[in-house]
């Protein structure tokens, strides 16, 4: 039945917001429903690794040669821990946005204070769309041709070919401009998504109809998640790939 309760609220948000909304209300289990959506996360985004690794085993091995020089080591080291901390970790931006909401809601919409477990169920339950991003992911990794000559760098960003954002938008030959590719990884179509379980979460929560602070919210909390990782990612980067310092 405990498993029920976690699952069943995850994946009906996405068809059924007011229905799943007021079952999750009902009896709140937020850490439960975490720890279901996590591990599904985790999960989804790890399987796309057994075809990620032997590409980048092959493209930094030299023609003729069996075995990874020690530069080739190093470099194979942090780049498979840039990839597992990739998979682990679905749309930090959204994750970070999840947090400033948890912090701002209730200050910001007047919620009373013993209302903290309903809160973070409606978080949890706006992280759902996140699900459907890794199945995309994990699809677009095994069913699309490895290019002959992918560079370590491309098979690392091979998940990610599953667009849903700016990069949609880019018309230009070869990979989109840094620019681009920062925008997809914050704004697309499933934090927009996330954004609007959130708004309409909180006005279920707030009793009230769908108001403007509804939407508000998370769109700054959104901004602040993107204004974040976009600030301390080349730190964490640099820590992932051990170059930090």
């Amino acid at each position: 039945m405990s498993s029920r309760r976690g699952w069943t609220p995850a994946f009906t948000v996405l068809v059924d917001p007011a229905g799943s909304a007021a079952r999750a209300l009902a009896s709140p289990a937020p850490w439960h429903l975490l720890a279901t959506l996590a591990l599904t996360w985790v999960a989804l985004g790890l399987a796309t690794l057994p075809r990620q690794l032997p590409l980048l085993e092959l493209a930094l091995t030299p023609a003729g040669m069996e075995a990874l020089s020690p530069h080739a080591e190093a470099l194979a080291s942090g780049l498979t821990r840039l990839m597992v901390v990739d998979r682990l970790l679905p749309m930090p931006a959204v994750l970070v946005a999840g947090g400033c909401l948890c912090l701002a809601a209730e200050p910001v919409l007047m919620l009373a204070s013993g209302r903290k477990q309903e809160l973070l169920v409606i978080i949890v339950l706006g992280m759902a769309p996140l699900l459907i991003q890794r199945v995309g992911e994990l699809v677009m990794t095994w069913v699309l041709d490895a290019a002959p000559g992918m560079s370590p760098g491309e098979i690392v960003r091979m998940p990610h070919r599953f667009a849903s954002g700016a990069v949609l938008l880019w018309r230009g030959g070869g990979y989109p401009p840094p620019l681009v590719e920062l925008l997809e990884a914050r704004v697309n179509v499933f934090s927009t998504w996330s954004v609007a379980l959130w708004a309409f979460g909180l006005s279920r929560l707030d009793h009230h109809r769908l108001q403007v602070w509804h939407v508000v919210l998370p769109l700054a909390c959104l901004a602040a998640g993107g204004l974040a990782t976009w600030l301390l990612g080349p730190v964490v980067l640099a820590g992932v790939l051990g170059v930090a310092g």
